[in-house]
């Protein structure tokens, strides 16, 4: 448990920040897409604090409520979990090529393959990279599985933790169908069942990899780009394969711990991931 207040009380009071904060930086674009706010500022750079919301919301938990010396930085150090089984940066490709399949598909059925143009504009590629690093990738990954995935499987098996905080992915993101940004072209179920499915391929890959957050943010890099090569007549397609993915995992590895291991690497007393180098807990 919690050291100040119950791990369930530190989860409610995370995610609570991570929508009040963020939705609140969201309202700004959206305010401005319908009209109700006139103001010559761009909005990107509000949307682009707001993607950090779910790692800030973090470290104001831990630093207010929890109270613990130094979990801010025992927290952070889930980036630094390079050395894992090279099978799992491998795996974090797997978006990739779940695209290419859906694009192959695609084709296969209509004879056009379902490519946006960026993926011949190496500028807007790069671009593209850039941003899609420096906001989910980076900005979410600490909070969503460095803080509560651990603690959401304290309570619960891995597949109902997942499951949840998928839920709670996809509905974070929802503003942004209002934003006036292209995401209102994509159509909310698939992007609700890629949501949810990567959460569970996700959750299966930190408690394989003692719950490296390299993993983590290399996985939800390689699924940002995946959804920007493919056209969004194809989405389904690779909502499809999303699913089916994540339930041969759950075949394989159980809906318990998601993992053939006996133990997921999580240190129950402090609902958090467990360091493999001198038990340290982060």
């Amino acid at each position: 448990m919690e050291s100040n207040i119950s791990t369930n009380k530190s989860l409610i009071i995370f995610f609570s920040f991570a929508f009040l904060l963020a939705w609140g930086l969201m309202s700004i674009a959206i305010a401005k897409n319908f009209g109700w706010l006139e103001i010559s500022i761009p909005v990107e750079p509000f949307l682009i604090i707001g993607s950090w919301v779910p790692n800030i919301a973090a470290f104001l938990v831990i630093s207010f409520f929890i109270k613990r010396k130094g979990g801010i930085r025992h927290l952070a150090k889930g980036w630094l979990k390079f050395k894992v089984p090279a099978i799992w940066y491998i795996v974090t490709f797997s978006p990739l090529v779940l695209a290419g399949l859906a694009i192959g598909i695609y084709k296969l059925l209509y004879g056009v393959a379902p490519v946006e143009d960026i993926v011949t504009d190496p500028v807007g590629l790069i671009a593209l990279l850039i941003m899609i690093t420096i906001t989910g990738a980076m900005g979410e990954e600490l909070g969503w599985r460095g803080f509560a995935l651990p603690r959401l499987q304290t309570g619960m098996g891995a597949l109902s933790a997942s499951i949840i905080l998928g839920v709670i992915w996809v509905i974070w993101h929802s503003p942004l169908w209002f934003a006036g940004l292209g995401f209102e072209e994509i159509p909310f179920l698939a992007y609700a069942i890629i949501g949810i499915s990567f959460t569970v391929l996700v959750t299966w890959a930190c408690n394989n990899s003692n719950g490296s957050l390299v993993i983590a943010s290399l996985f939800h890099l390689t699924l940002n780009i995946s959804v920007n090569i493919i056209e969004n007549k194809a989405i389904f397609i690779h909502a499809f394969l999303f699913l089916a993915f994540s339930f041969i995992v759950v075949l394989i590895y159980g809906s318990s711990r998601l993992s053939k291991s006996s133990e997921i690497p999580i240190d129950k007393k402090t609902s958090s991931w467990v360091c493999p180098i001198k038990n340290k807990i982060l």
